[in-house]
């Protein structure tokens, strides 16, 4: 347990917005941030990266035998500080694999399923070391389920929750203040495939799951008025990518390309005939995925700016929901690739961020 002046230096941290790299990074470059605390690369691949709003925390599940995680049946989760260089592990993630992981914006809170055959939805509370469990609270249910998004401060949580072996039946969205679960949709709507959560919470955008299939309709819920809308009428089976912050867009993938619905318009653009496969908390930058070949290591990744149309390349790979820090300035992905840094020769996937200026 750390003391109270301890855990007051790591709040203030938490809080500093991260200028080491943005001071150093006027052009486009990428580093590998899949390493040890000295800088050294990884003996186990690392997957599903993940930022924070201003860049410094990044956290990756991973097979590192540095960090033991070897030893895991299937991996664990590491959040590593980059200004600092420092990498911790979040305690109770081990066998974390099934669903990426979730920061919150400020970087202070880490979501997660953990569980190797039951999944259970935790917030990790980098300044407190504390976990808390994120279920319904039923005397009556053997919960479990799934969780995927955090607000900015971490003060909403959206998750499924069910029982085995359909763990996300319903979708709850925690106020972690009051310590209560809104049900937003239950069994009769049938399964969920993934959420986002608004920045205050009064919104939560969902994709429903068909048998067999992970593509159905997105909604949006408002949780003050009770209104659910649907956001991609006439566009087909769709695939919720992000809600925006301020719960106004909706930034979503139908027939394989990238569109983005304005709640207050009621209007759907289209943007890129690519793939979203993740955006920017405010909504406004997406990395598209271009597929070359069967391999997601022969995927191009690029930076789209949904309100000008300008494109970054970004690299080879993969990059999962929450991959972007705000203003697009830079972009975390798995890649084999072996060519992105210098002496990159451990022969397994690492996480890379993209400086895209």
């Amino acid at each position: 347990m750390r003391n109270g002046a301890a855990a007051a230096a790591l709040a203030a941290a938490v809080v500093v917005t991260f200028t080491a790299t943005e001071a150093t990074a006027r052009a486009p470059r990428t580093e590998r941030v899949s390493t040890t605390s000295t800088g050294a690369q990884l003996d186990g691949s690392s997957h599903q990266g993940v930022l924070s709003d201003d860049g410094r925390y990044a956290a990756f599940s991973t097979k590192a035998v540095e960090f033991g995680c070897h030893r895991n049946a299937y991996t664990c989760l590491q959040v590593k500080d980059r200004a600092t260089g420092e990498v911790t592990a979040v305690p109770g993630a081990d066998g974390f694999s099934w669903a990426p992981p979730v920061l919150s914006g400020d970087g202070r809170h880490v979501g997660f399923t953990a569980g190797t055959k039951v999944p259970v939805p935790e917030v990790y509370d980098r300044v407190t070391g504390t976990s808390r469990r994120v279920l319904p609270d039923s005397d009556d249910q053997a919960w479990v389920g799934e969780l995927w998004s955090l607000s900015r401060d971490g003060g909403y949580v959206a998750y499924g929750a069910g029982t085995r072996p359909r763990p996300t039946q319903r979708l709850y969205v925690r106020d972690t203040a009051r310590g209560t679960d809104d049900l937003i949709s239950g069994e009769a709507d049938g399964d969920k495939e993934f959420a986002s959560v608004s920045a205050d919470g009064t919104r939560v955008a969902y994709q429903l799951r068909t048998a067999g299939d992970d593509w159905a309709d997105v909604l949006v819920r408002n949780r003050t008025t009770g209104e659910t809308v649907q956001v991609d009428k006439g566009l087909g089976r769709s695939r919720l990518v992000q809600l925006g912050e301020s719960g106004r867009e909706v930034v979503l993938v139908a027939d394989g390309g990238t569109y983005v619905h304005d709640l207050r318009t009621g209007r759907t653009r289209h943007l890129a005939d690519a793939p979203a496969v993740s955006a920017s908390r405010d909504g406004r930058y997406a990395v598209v995925r271009a597929v070359k070949g069967d391999s997601a290591e022969e995927d191009t990744l690029t930076l789209l700016d949904l309100r000008t149309g300008r494109r970054t390349p970004v690299g080879p790979g993969d990059a999962v929901p929450g991959a972007v820090t705000a203003r697009g300035r830079e972009v975390a992905f798995t890649s084999g690739a072996t060519d992105l840094v210098p002496d990159d020769t451990n022969g397994d996937s690492d996480i890379f961020v993209r400086h895209t200026r």
